[in-house]
């Protein structure tokens, strides 16, 4: 491959992953989480497909405060502005206010699909899929609910984006407004997560594991900490932020490690995946 062809294909400078505001999803099944009392699940909530959930009021709020840091940290201008399809994540990049928008949705970054799984409630899946609850257990990368998507599914569709990205927007600033599950496979696929790691990203409950609504996942190729060096050839630093709540409001860049395997080594990890739990 030539240099120029090369540099065609190098990833944005910056990328910067925003999930969408609370939306009645998230409203009621953390109510049903919380007290136990599925009649939240009404008949009108269950006819309606997971890409049909709006905005809650505090969903527009959160959305609007992600909108402030952004304009605050002067991240203002991009040069791809792209919205996942569901209605929740197009009400969230609207309500960024960024001026001058010029946004492009993009099937590819929908959220998981739940399958049955999200049709039903959870006592009725937990008593009727006790087999496939356990597999979800042990292998939630794997995992795929009946009629619908494992997170290596989802992967497929997010190396697409990323694909697009490298061929059209080497060097520039991208912003997306997706979903949490469309983010830890953003994660997966640029941190060159092992099945290991991946498994406990998704089974994980600390901060480092969790997308707040309105969360923002900052990548870039440009070395905070010295803004003289040469741009990387790839996403090297990552950080996570959140202005709506949920945890600290910024973390420190960590520089990313994408982990190579001797041959001893590779042997062991080859352990690891054979013990799930």
């Amino acid at each position: 491959m030539s240099k120029l062809t090369a540099n065609k294909t190098k990833m944005p400078k910056n990328l910067f992953l925003v999930r969408h505001g609370q939306s009645e999803g998230n409203f009621v099944r953390k109510r049903v989480k919380d007290t136990g009392d599925e009649s939240y699940f009404s008949d009108e909530f269950m006819a309606l497909h997971e890409s049909q959930y709006q905005l809650t009021k505090l969903g527009i709020e959160q959305a609007k405060k992600a909108g402030e840091w952004l304009r605050k940290n002067k991240f203002i201008m991009f040069d791809r502005m792209l919205v996942s399809n569901n209605i929740r994540a197009m009400q969230t990049a609207a309500y960024l206010e960024i001026d001058n928008a010029s946004w492009m949705m993009d099937f590819n970054l929908r959220e998981r699909d739940g399958g049955l799984f999200g049709t039903i409630k959870p006592s009725e899946r937990n008593l009727s899929y006790t087999d496939q609850q356990k597999f979800h257990d042990e292998q939630p990368f794997l995992f795929r609910p009946p009629q619908g998507e494992s997170i290596s599914d989802l992967c497929q569709r997010i190396k697409i984006v990323l694909d697009t990205l490298a061929r059209e927007c080497g060097g520039k600033d991208v912003i997306i407004v997706c979903h949490g599950h469309v983010m830890r496979a953003f994660r997966i696929i640029l941190e060159r997560m092992s099945l290991q790691k991946s498994n406990e990203l998704m089974r994980a409950t600390e901060e480092w594991s969790q997308t707040p609504n309105c969360s923002i996942i900052h990548y870039t190729r440009e070395n905070p900490f010295n803004n003289k060096q040469e741009l990387s050839d790839r996403f090297d630093w990552v950080r996570m932020i959140r202005p709506a709540g949920g945890g600290n409001l910024e973390d420190d860049f960590s520089k990313i490690e994408r982990k190579k395997y001797s041959n001893e080594e590779l042997l062991l990890e080859a352990e690891k995946n054979r013990n799930t739990k």
